[in-house]
């Protein structure tokens, strides 16, 4: 049986190359699917960015309702099951976990201090409302759009194939990307991704999400940085998630896989009483 990190790995890489091809398979015919991370088209259903799409209705006053249904869905998929997006899905996630991993690797020492490790959602909501009125103050046109990495990854493509040039956005995540791996901290997804707070926010109104639980009888690490701990690339203790912590989560099932050697005391559910071992 593979890990959990395997089939999420492998979904992660299939959609980042999916999103590399698809401006290619567009422009021969192939039209069940087309789109970016901003709206995607699948047949007849359209998945929209959530705040792309709140940006629109407050700017234009206009409540388009096939936005608002694409927006709909997106953030059910959170209300349900978490944000998933952004460790299943997101092709920024998948390279800014690799460069962590990389600086793991080099031993980098983290920079990025306690207090704002255990504060990061705070830090993130309000760089996020901050940024959210500005926008709305200064800009006539919706501008956090241009933030979206994941938006800006698929646009990398399009713009290279379609129109033939290099989008200037891999510059910019390519800078964002050598900060993490300076810092050793995955610091866009943890502090400023505005793309996630929506997400966040529509999974936290639901109790019976799906989300990782912990068994305190079945763990038998006695280390000081346990296994799962080491394992989450969010400096997570999966072990004692509070409120603000938990929301954090990303449901990627790391901490899970590492948690298998000892006790299998971690593991998915939909309520914090019980948890069910993958």
């Amino acid at each position: 049986m593979f890990d959990i990190h395997v089939w999420r790995r492998a979904i992660q890489i299939a959609i980042a190359g999916f999103f590399i091809l698809l401006p290619l398979l567009n422009d021969s015919g192939f039209s069940f699917i087309w789109g970016n991370f901003l709206n995607i088209h699948i047949g007849s259903l359209t998945f929209s960015d959530p705040l792309a799409v709140a940006q629109v209705i407050i700017k234009s006053r206009y409540t388009p309702m096939g936005l608002l249904i694409g927006a709909g869905l997106v953030l059910g998929i959170a209300f349900f099951l978490g944000t998933i997006f952004c460790s299943w899905v997101c092709p920024f996630g998948l390279l800014s976990e690799l460069i962590n991993r990389l600086a793991c690797r080099f031993r980098l020492k983290k920079i990025i201090n306690v207090i704002f490790r255990t504060n990061a959602l705070a830090v993130k909501v309000v760089i996020f409302c901050a940024v959210f009125l500005a926008s709305i103050i200064f800009f006539s046109s919706p501008v956090l759009n241009q933030i979206s990495l994941p938006f800006q990854y698929s646009n990398i493509f399009q713009y290279l194939f379609v129109q033939k040039h290099l989008f200037g956005a891999i510059w910019f995540i390519g800078a964002i990307l050598a900060l993490e791996f300076v810092l050793s901290t995955r610091v866009w997804c943890r502090f400023i991704c505005p793309q996630s707070v929506l997400l966040t926010i529509a999974s936290l109104f639901n109790p019976f999400r799906l989300k990782i639980v912990f068994k305190d009888k079945n763990c038998i690490s006695d280390t000081v940085l346990p296994p799962c701990q080491r394992a989450c690339s969010l400096d997570l203790d999966p072990r004692h998630l509070s409120f603000m912590n938990r929301a954090q989560c990303t449901n990627c099932g790391d901490c899970v896989d590492a948690c298998r050697k000892t006790g299998k005391a971690l593991g998915f559910s939909l309520t914090d009483l019980a948890s069910i071992p993958v």
